[in-house]
């Protein structure tokens, strides 16, 4: 009797524990389901990227009419470029996020998938060149922050854009090859990381957007400091001081919304399968970089034209 009790003991745990196990497969194979949570944070963060980063780019084209033939400017355009072609596809994800169904071509999909990615090391790119012209114009390295003459600056534009038309391409059809196109899902493309180069890829260019982060921070805090060191107390009343207030609006954006994600991409690539859902959160987040708009020199001009 006491032997047959033990037995039916054993065979009452035998569905709880084929339960705890099944449930640590499911946690380390593939997360595909994605919680309400992590919906509810994904829809509010589209959302809110959409309106205000669509304000911002309104304010800015008034806002750039200025003078095409500055550096800053030109640079500052093509920002506004970028996130137009990336604000475009935020009611597509926002739709998929709420109703949880792909019923779009499955190369709208990659299409709509990669423009984050290509949105989000775009507008690096473009951060660390004003950045950097800025940082050069303060220790007298470059005397005009202008081009000569119009062209240049069309060159300019066309040489960056140049880089995203070969490569976008070329992202586009090695993106998603191991996709199921009859499932009715979208944004599932973490199998692409089984690929040796595409892995090495991703290291790489989350490796340098960090360490690129950084060079650019050390910079600007380098700049302040010797801006304080030498106006002491009176460098709030510097125009050059405030000037540089525009590079820590771009520093901090960077900090906040991009370095972040690169920072935690390095950990999801040991185990894309199961953090799916996080990283699609993180990622969001890149995209608030649509509000350097407001930040930058939206506000600069509204503040122009009030008291002016």
């Amino acid at each position: 009797m006491k032997m047959g009790g033990l037995r039916h003991q054993h065979y009452a745990l035998l569905p709880l524990a084929l339960s705890i196990q099944s449930s640590f497969c499911s946690n380390g194979t593939r997360n595909d389901t994605m919680t309400r949570g992590h919906k509810i944070a994904l829809i509010n963060i589209y959302a809110l990227v959409l309106v205000v980063g669509s304000i911002g780019v309104i304010l800015m084209i008034g806002v750039l009419k200025s003078n095409l033939r500055s550096w800053t400017t030109v640079a500052f355009f093509n920002l506004v470029l970028v996130h137009c072609f990336f604000l475009v596809t935020i009611p597509f994800r926002i739709y998929y996020y709420v109703t949880d169904f792909w019923n779009l071509n499955a190369f709208f999909c990659k299409v709509v998938s990669s423009m984050i990615h290509i949105h989000m090391h775009v507008v690096f790119v473009i951060y660390v060149i004003i950045l950097t012209i800025h940082f050069f114009h303060y220790f007298k390295k470059i005397e005009h922050m202008e081009f000569y003459r119009s062209i240049h600056a069309m060159v300019f534009s066309v040489s960056i854009w140049s880089v995203v038309i070969i490569a976008g391409p070329v992202i586009l059809y090695h993106y998603g090859k191991h996709a199921n196109d009859s499932e009715h899902k979208c944004f599932h493309f973490g199998e692409e990381l089984k690929e040796g180069t595409v892995l090495g890829c991703n290291i790489f260019l989350s490796v340098c957007t960090v360490i690129l982060s950084c060079v650019m921070s050390c910079m600007l805090a380098l700049i302040l400091y010797l801006m304080i060191k030498k106006h002491g107390a009176s460098s709030w009343a510097q125009q050059e001081f405030w000037a540089q207030m525009k590079n820590v609006s771009l520093v901090l954006i960077i900090l906040f919304c991009l370095a972040p994600y690169h920072l935690y991409r390095l950990y999801y690539l040991t185990n894309y399968s199961a953090l799916q859902n996080e990283n699609e959160v993180f990622l969001a987040i890149t995209s608030l970089t649509c509000f350097d708009m407001m930040l930058v020199f939206a506000g600069k001009g509204i503040c122009h034209r009030c008291w002016g």
